[in-house]
This record gives C-alpha cells, sequence and structure tokens, in this order.
C-alpha cells in the first residue's frame, strides 16, 4: 500500500469509527435530557411565570437549582459516556501495540474531565436562565398580549438558549400579528419548541461525545508514548469532504501538527486546550489521526 492510500485509509478510518461512536449513543444522551427539561419545565409553574412577567424578573433559585440538576447530569449520564468514547477511540492502539493500556484514571484524563464538567455545567446553565430572563422580558413589553397565554407559550422554553427563547417569542407574535387566533398561535409555539429542544439535545450530545472521543484519542497516544510504543509522533486533522463542512473546519483539513501543538482556529469554545484537538465548534464532526515512525 503506498503512503497516499495509507494515509486516505487512517484519515477515513478516524472519521468513520467517530461518526459511528456518535450515531449509537447520541440517541441516549438526547432521550435524558429530554426527561430532564420536561421535570424542569414542570418544576416552575403557571404562576410563577405570570408573577414574573408582572414583576419584570425571574428568581435567581432556578439558577442554583438548575446548576444542581446538571451537576447530576454530568456524574450520573455525562461523565461514563465520555469515559466510553475515550475507551473507544483508544481501542485501535489496543489493537496495535501487545501489551498498551489505557488508563482512563490517569491525570491527564482526570484533568480533562474535571475542567469539561465545570466548564458544561456553568455554559448550560448560564445559557438557559439568560434564555428564560430573556423571554421574561421581552413578554413584559407584550402589553396587548395577555399574560396568562404569555406563560403558556414561555414555559415550553424552559431547557433553551438566549437565541432559541426570543427566536420562539418573535414567532408567536409573528403569528398573532398575522391574525393567528392566541390558542393556534401557542400550540404552534410549544411545538417550536419541541423542535428547538431537540436540536439543542443533539447539539450537546454531539459535541460533549465529540470533546470525550478526540480528547481520549489525545490522551491515548500521550500514554502511548509513556508506555514506549510511540515516540514522535504527529496529529492530522480531518474533516469529511461534503457540503456539510464549514469554512474553519475546511481549511483545517490535512494540517499537520506536533501532538502539543495548537490547531489555528477561532471558537466560542471556552476550554484549556481547546485548540489542541476537535470539536473546534458545535456539532463539530471533525476527527485527528495520528502518525509516528513506529506505527
Amino acid at each position: 500500500m503506498n503512503t497516499l492510500i495509507r494515509k486516505a485509509f487512517r484519515r477515513n478510518d478516524a472519521l468513520k469509527k467517530l461518526r459511528s461512536f456518535l450515531d449509537a449513543n447520541e440517541p441516549g444522551l438526547v432521550r435524558v435530557l429530554y426527561r430532564l427539561w420536561d421535570s424542569q419545565q414542570k418544576d416552575i409553574t403557571y404562576r410563577e411565570i405570570r408573577e414574573a412577567i408582572l414583576s419584570g424578573g425571574l428568581s435567581g433559585e432556578y439558577a442554583e437549582q438548575w446548576r444542581e440538576e446538571y451537576t447530576a447530569f454530568v456524574m450520573e449520564y455525562l461523565y461514563p459516556e465520555w469515559l466510553k468514547a475515550m475507551n473507544e477511540s483508544t481501542a485501535a492502539y489496543k489493537a496495535r501495540f501487545s501489551g498498551y493500556v489505557f488508563d482512563p484514571m490517569s491525570e491527564g484524563v482526570a484533568a480533562w474531565t474535571r475542567s469539561r464538567a465545570a466548564a458544561f455545567v456553568t455554559e448550560v446553565t448560564d445559557t438557559q436562565i439568560q434564555g428564560l430572563r430573556a423571554v421574561i422580558e421581552r413578554a413584559t413589553q407584550l402589553g396587548g398580549l395577555g399574560v396568562d397565554g404569555l406563560s403558556q407559550v414561555i414555559r415550553p422554553m424552559v431547557g433553551l438558549t438566549r437565541d432559541q427563547t426570543l427566536s420562539n417569542m418573535r414567532y408567536y407574535e409573528n403569528a398573532i400579528e398575522s391574525g393567528m387566533k392566541e390558542a393556534k398561535a401557542r400550540e404552534q409555539a410549544i411545538q417550536y419548541a419541541e423542535r428547538q429542544h431537540r436540536y439543542r439535545a443533539y447539539n450537546i450530545a454531539r459535541t460533549e461525545l465529540s470533546f470525550a472521543y478526540n480528547q481520549g484519542s489525545y490522551q491515548g497516544v500521550k500514554q502511548a508514548q509513556e508506555q514506549g510504543y510511540m515516540t514522535n509522533p504527529v496529529k492530522v486533522w480531518s474533516t469529511a469532504d461534503d457540503e456539510r463542512v464549514c469554512p474553519v473546519c475546511g481549511t483545517l483539513d490535512g494540517m499537520r501538527l506536533g501532538i502539543d501543538d495548537d490547531f489555528p482556529f477561532r471558537t466560542k469554545l471556552q476550554e484549556p486546550g481547546i485548540r489542541r484537538v476537535p470539536p473546534a465548534h458545535p456539532s463539530c464532526r471533525c476527527a485527528v489521526y495520528y502518525e509516528d515512525e513506529t506505527c
């Protein structure tokens, strides 16, 4: 097998394994998120939302409650999925190197999971509370619409981001302005919220599993170095050549760097070492593969 064919095979194999893992494991996390958001919606009553609209503000107790619930979600569901992703991403090293062992309790893995857990809880709680506060503030400005009806529109938005809640409210307002009856407009806004929750759930699941899979592969190579199986590994960014590839990832495709070097891309994701491996952005489908003179 010549060099170009061998590299193309490794590139496609890395992508195929990542995609296969995501396809198999995203739905489970999505279902858990659905249940969590449904519970959070039921915990806040229409009366509480109505009072928040009338007073122009939302009690701060929900931020703390949701922070605790997302912390429990991480420990009970997300952390085990992270470890599963890491073990899956290092399976090739176990097959290639006789005697190789991946240690999921290593300091490198532990440091990443601690950092990612804290960042996840903060990000998801803050965006959710910002969303609810923004839409309640918007509702206080809609004097022509009934407060009771608005509370019924807003509660199904619990779990969404600020941009999503405001988009949903604009959708509802436009429906009313077009002549649609309030009951029908509310029904459609609630259905829209369901679609938004589905989008957000898959976005979270894909991003978190991609984080862990790529981080596991990276930590696995570091451990292979420590165990003497690899000497001078380099990493290569790999993305699919299709219409869904974003401009950021498209420019990175095929880029080769030292294992601890950072890829040059901008991102809104806040994470120590975020540029070391994918994802470059939420729902990123990219992977890296590693080459070494011993491979």
